[in-house]
């Protein structure tokens, strides 16, 4: 399972993982990262790494959940009460046509359970390197969803390299990330 947790000040990578109190999750500011492979994790942390060296006061609070490990009853439930009490969701997604259903049955499941709190919805999308008729559909949707759940919408796009569209996504993301890494 791939849960997370961690606050700013104390370990600010996607990799570490910090048992929290009440009284510590309702003093933070709650952030909550939803990814789809190992490229926008990296992506995530790295959002995630800059915004720990502009925050040191320890007040963030992050869970993170990738989007295959929703299919589990006991992790989906943590991921729709923590997005639900999120101040700030940060869903990183490659915009290759179709989003994954889990996805959309996740945003389903905690949307209404929002109740006009206020936050932000980070969407940190990873774009094909030629857009084609599908483009587009994941920002437009995370656009969409944000504004239903009166959450500030916050995207950032990166180029994908051409050849990592060809190949598997558990495979071509390696080679996406030596690529934007050395970008």
């Amino acid at each position: 399972m791939v849960m997370e947790q961690a606050y700013v000040g104390q370990r600010g990578s996607l990799g570490s993982r910090t048992a929290t109190s009440a009284e510590e999750s309702a003093q933070a500011l709650n952030v909550v990262v939803v990814y789809q492979d190992s490229l926008t994790r990296h992506w995530a942390g790295d959002l995630w790494g800059r915004v720990g060296k502009l925050i040191h006061s320890g007040a963030i609070r992050r869970e993170s959940f990738e989007l295959g490990d929703l299919t589990r009853a006991f992790v989906f439930a943590d991921a729709v009460h923590a997005a639900a009490e999120a101040d700030v969701l940060v869903i990183s997604v490659r915009d290759a046509g179709e989003l994954p259903l889990l996805l959309h049955v996740w945003i389903d499941a905690w949307l209404p359970r929002r109740g006009g709190r206020a936050g932000a919805l980070v969407a940190l999308i990873a774009v094909p390197a030629k857009p084609d008729a599908l483009s587009g559909r994941a920002h437009a949707y995370l656009e969409s969803i944000s504004r239903k759940a009166g959450l500030d919408f916050l995207p950032r796009e990166r180029r994908l390299p051409e050849e990592s569209l060809a190949l598997p996504m558990h495979l071509s993301h390696e080679a996406a990330f030596q690529q934007s890494a050395a970008a």
